[in-house]
């Protein structure tokens, strides 16, 4: 398994990536964003990447589309890990071209990160 959940709330999931991505974790990853909004309406994402090795080579990343029906309902989505991944994250992600607000942290950066995750003051976008 790829991925670990550290945390979720009824505003908050944390996540945490480890080693390769893979089709299988991501369309678990979103059915637990979906498991989320369920809960809370909207929420936002922290994700960790720990040892992070990208996403694995295999099929069905053409029919995996990130946040594919649900962007107006995660607010704030952060990512937390080596800087080399930046580039390719926000791709991933489709930043800047989303209606959220996408932030890349160093690992370094961690707490800047969970701040910047809740801070109610800043605008979602």
């Amino acid at each position: 398994m790829s991925y670990q959940l550290i945390k979720e709330s009824n505003r908050e999931v944390w996540v945490k990536l480890i080693g390769k991505l893979t089709v299988s974790d991501f369309q678990e990853l979103q059915a637990l964003a979906r498991s989320s909004l369920e809960k809370s309406g909207k929420f936002r994402a922290l994700i960790e990447l720990e040892d992070f090795q990208g996403w694995s080579k295999e099929s069905g990343w053409e029919n995996s589309v990130f946040l594919e029906d649900h962007e107006g309902s995660l607010s704030r989505l952060a990512f937390v890990g080596d800087e080399k991944w930046k580039v390719e994250v926000f791709m991933f992600t489709g930043q800047p071209m989303r209606e959220i607000a996408i932030e890349f942290f160093p690992k370094d950066q961690f707490d800047q990160a969970k701040a910047w995750l809740s801070d109610e003051n800043l605008p979602n976008r």
